[in-house]
């Protein structure tokens, strides 16, 4: 069972984790040239948020959909645009600001990304309705089904990234490669997201001394 103290536990653990690898660049060995695009211990603190958010997401939604959380939200949204046209078609601010922060690391999920994905879940809580009618058409329940096996499907992927990459050196790696790639990777992931949910056992939420545990 998971309760919730644990689960927040753990989210601070990796988080503690996460600033590790950006003070001493942690990574793990990588194929072939020892580099990752999504280092994987920088990378698990979205799915441990997503985690954490599945069980106390009732504690954070009225902030969340608060005002001043939007707000920030949007103000950071827009300095981010700032920074990034000042970076690729002219001097929107000083070039000295533009150089320190942009681009941000994606390699090893530099903060200003986490705060970029943060404010964009904000907008997105804000402006996308629970009962939206489009959350039911095929694509969205593919997306859908895909956040529910976070896990499974970030380690389904990194395996999806290593043949995709074997494929596109022995074979080609044309436009059309690359594209017919992506799409069957989204396939196969959401086939096995789809399969996942029907052979998933759905926990049983329940209330013990206050707290909420998942068995």
């Amino acid at each position: 069972m998971v309760d919730a103290a644990n689960a927040e536990r753990n989210a601070w653990r990796v988080a503690l984790l996460y600033a590790l690898v950006h003070v001493f660049g942690w990574s793990v060995p990588a194929w072939p040239n020892d580099v990752w695009f999504f280092n994987p211990l920088a990378w698990q603190l979205l799915v441990v948020l997503g985690a954490w958010w599945v069980i106390e997401g009732k504690t954070f939604w009225p902030w969340v959909t608060s005002r001043t959380a939007l707000a920030i939200a949007i103000l950071y949204l827009v300095f981010g645009l700032t920074i990034a046209l000042s970076w690729s078609i002219g001097p929107v601010v000083s070039q000295m600001l533009a150089e320190l922060v942009y681009p941000p690391d994606k390699s090893n999920l530099a903060p200003l990304r986490l705060l970029h994905f943060v404010a964009l879940a904000i907008l997105v809580a804000w402006v996308v309705p629970r009962d939206w009618r489009w959350l039911t058409t095929p694509v969205m329940r593919g997306a859908i089904r895909c956040g529910e096996n976070s896990l499974a499907i970030y380690c389904i992927g990194v395996l999806l990234a290593l043949a995709g990459h074997i494929v596109l050196i022995d074979i080609s790696d044309g436009l059309a490669m690359q594209i017919t790639l992506s799409l069957a990777g989204i396939l196969v992931m959401i086939a096995a997201a789809t399969f996942l949910n029907s052979i998933r056992i759905k926990p049983a939420a329940t209330t013990v001394g206050g707290k909420t545990m998942i068995s």
